[in-house]
């Protein structure tokens, strides 16, 4: 039996492709001697009350959250089991730590795509299928490419950027050298703040020594415009939202670590200034492994706060997939849009061998909710980045040798999908989170075979490809989150279950009154079988609408029992206090896993 327990909570960052035969794994963290102080996260119903019992045991407090009531605390071994055991009705989180490393290899959960930037570039994406395509010349000037496919580019060419909306960013900082991040399409500063939650040497600076956080920036609103290959500029730009403004929240270090009580930090400060900095989008470009349920996790209870107060909440699927049942913490906070990663497979104008990328996690979650709702192009993505950050440092084969590193991921898909928002935003400023996120999952087009069957579950593709154009056009209203009460959630009033369900026979997972839907949990190479498409269908399930009463997205009932999958449950208290976990009874006995991870993706 394997217990993932929240007895050590670790962060990592990451980036899902790299080259073949190269990708970031990471180490744990270990340096912590045996009875030394550790930071806790601490939870209770009153916040005077949980203060006054950590001071009776000589605790030293180090932060009071004002976006959930809990407080971070050092605490000896001693002084933790004091608290447990005087205090039941105070709930512990360890707030450690995980370092990225890079060492060579593939890992089971990579696509492995080719990263060189060639005027014919040619790519083994498997051991039998090698495609070559064109691309630009960054002599000439550059196209990055994925804002066309999601439609972005003719947004732009509308004079739809983004402008006058801001998004926030929580990541490793940005570079302010790079001018197409810090200014926008007109030449004005577009940084309306930085702010740095980490201590230690780079707490006066929000600069970007790790290179992630440059690239997610990029991604969203780099304001370079794009070029055709004979080297004529375009009405595009090489980003999705290259007008809009942005927050840039550091809460990773130089080594891309970090810490629950670092994110909810972070997360406070986006809340509390959210007015004063005009912030309307959130991007998380990271996710951790569930420890608890949703509505639990500090981090997903700070970001129901954040989406109630009106900030549309963009979060990563994860990259652990092909697996079922893979999405991470923010990503399955039901609240929150959630994106995984497709590929172009090297052709962007071809639409009919687009694919799901293996590493992009995949649902439903252990609540029961569908997991990712969207997927965007995730796979070898242009941005700009720092060559002396330590991902360029570590990955020089990333580059093209004009700041420009190709990098895959469901971060780059999250920021894809956080751009699109931004767009969304400056068109009808008045849109609430649940209108943007019923937009988009209405007009999304999914990844359909010749025959006109699903190319992939809904539990991979969501409802599918983003479409920044369909969204734009749409006026969709009440089809987000409904059925869901937040603000009954967030006083834990009422937690909530999604609709899926898993066959007792052949663990198939299907959704009831939902036919052709059902998944067998295993990742099939769909575009290998005949031609693959994403398609504007938002009915293409049949019987299945974007509307109030939609099975598969309204959400359906309130939770009485944590034990829904049968082989996979709750422990007994874990719903209440002390160490939460997942157990599950199918995996081979081992030891118990300490280790929460949460990583960038």
């Amino acid at each position: 039996m394997m217990n993932i327990t929240l007895t050590n909570i670790k962060l990592w960052l990451s980036v899902a492709v790299i080259t073949a035969g190269s990708t970031l794994t990471y180490s744990v963290v270990t340096s912590e001697k045996e009875g030394s102080p550790q930071s806790y996260i601490v939870q209770g119903a009153s916040k005077s009350t949980m203060t006054e019992q950590l001071n009776a045991v000589g605790a030293n407090v180090t932060h009071s959250f004002n976006v959930i009531n809990a407080v971070s605390v050092v605490l000896t071994p001693s002084q933790a089991a004091q608290v447990s055991s005087t205090n039941p009705m105070l709930r512990l989180f360890v707030n450690s730590e995980v370092k990225v490393s890079a060492k060579g290899g593939k890992n089971k959960n990579t696509l492995i795509e080719s990263t060189a930037l060639t005027s014919t570039e040619t790519t083994s994406l498997t051991s039998t299928d090698t495609t070559t395509i064109s691309t630009n010349n960054p002599a000439a000037g550059r196209d990055t490419l994925f804002p066309t496919i999601v439609r972005a580019n003719e947004a732009h060419a509308m004079g739809i950027t983004g402008d006058g909306v801001t998004v926030a960013i929580i990541d490793t900082g940005m570079e302010s050298w790079f001018k197409d991040l810090t200014t926008n399409m007109y030449g004005n500063d577009r940084i309306s703040h930085a702010y740095n939650v980490t201590s230690t040497k780079w707490s006066g600076s929000v600069g970007d020594p790790n290179g992630h956080g440059t690239h997610i920036a990029s991604v969203i609103g780099n304001s370079s415009p794009t070029y055709t290959l004979s080297g004529e500029v375009t009405a595009g730009y090489n980003s999705i939202a290259p007008g809009a403004d942005l927050v840039i929240v550091k809460a990773f270090d130089e080594n891309g670590q970090a810490s629950y009580a670092d994110i909810l930090s972070a997360i406070e400060y986006i809340v509390e200034n959210k007015d004063a900095l005009h912030i309307k989008v959130l991007n998380l470009s990271f996710s951790a492994t569930p420890s608890s349920n949703y509505w639990e996790d500090p981090i997903n209870q700070a970001l129901m706060v954040a989406w109630q107060s009106g900030i549309t909440v963009v979060a990563a699927a994860g990259n652990q997939g092909p697996d079922a049942m893979t999405i991470g913490v923010p990503g399955n906070n039901p609240y929150v849009i959630t994106v995984g990663a497709m590929s172009d497979n090297y052709s962007p104008n071809d639409l009919n061998d687009d694919f799901v990328t293996t590493f992009s996690s995949a649902g439903p979650t252990y609540e029961g909710f569908v997991k990712p709702e969207l997927v965007a192009p995730g796979g070898h993505i242009q941005g700009l980045m720092d060559f002396n950050s330590s991902i360029g440092w570590g990955y020089e084969m990333l580059s093209d040798g004009d700041d420009y590193f190709l990098l895959s991921g469901t971060s780059q898909a999250t920021a894809i999908t956080s751009g699109i928002v931004a767009l969304m935003l400056q068109d009808s400023p008045t849109l609430s989170p649940d209108d943007i996120k019923c937009r988009l999952l209405s007009t999304a087009k999914a990844a359909v075979t010749d025959d006109g069957q699903l190319a992939y579950s809904v539990f991979q593709q969501g409802a599918g490809l983003v479409d920044a154009m369909n969204a734009l056009n749409s006026s969709a209203l009440g089809c987000g989150n409904a059925g869901l009460d937040i603000a009954a959630d967030i006083a834990g009033e009422h937690h909530y279950m999604g609709p899926a369900q898993r066959y007792e026979e052949n663990g198939d997972f299907y959704i009831p009154d939902q036919q052709g839907l059902e998944w067998n949990g295993i990742y099939s190479d769909a575009h290998m079988w005949g031609n693959v498409r994403f398609i504007s269908d938002a009915h293409m399930w049949g019987n299945v609408v974007f509307n109030s009463d939609a099975h598969m997205w309204g959400n359906v009932r309130f939770v009485s029992d944590a034990h829904m999958w049968g082989n996979i449950s709750f422990n007994s208290d874990a719903h209440m206090w002390g160490n939460v976990r997942f157990v599950d009874e199918s995996a081979p006995a081992t030891d118990s896993v300490q280790t929460k991870w949460v990583e960038h993706e």
